[in-house]
């Protein structure tokens, strides 16, 4: 089962095959999202969802209930940024 680390970065080798899995240039619905991610044997479907979101994985438009594929993968960019901070947030703690 997997369970999604604390850590954004580990987060990322979780959640970029899952993102994989949506085709571009397509809409799907909450339960056609939900299912494709409940086929990783997840422990919290919702969670990934938002994650995937949140990471700007998915788009998600509330208004008709639809969401598409931004990005399959995160750029050296986006990764280097998530490092940073999670480097702040471990001095922190």
């Amino acid at each position: 089962m997997l369970i999604l680390p604390r850590n954004d970065l580990k987060k990322q080798e979780l959640l970029e095959p899952i993102a994989a899995k949506f085709q571009k240039d397509r809409e799907y619905l909450e339960s056609e999202v939900n299912k494709i991610i409940k086929s990783f044997d997840t422990e919290d479907h919702v969670l990934f969802r938002r994650e995937l979101i949140n990471f700007n994985y998915l788009g998600r438009d509330p208004y008709k209930g639809v969401y598409w594929l931004k990005k399959s993968k995160l750029s050296e960019e986006e990764l280097e940024k998530i490092a940073a901070r999670q480097k702040k947030i471990r001095k922190i703690e």
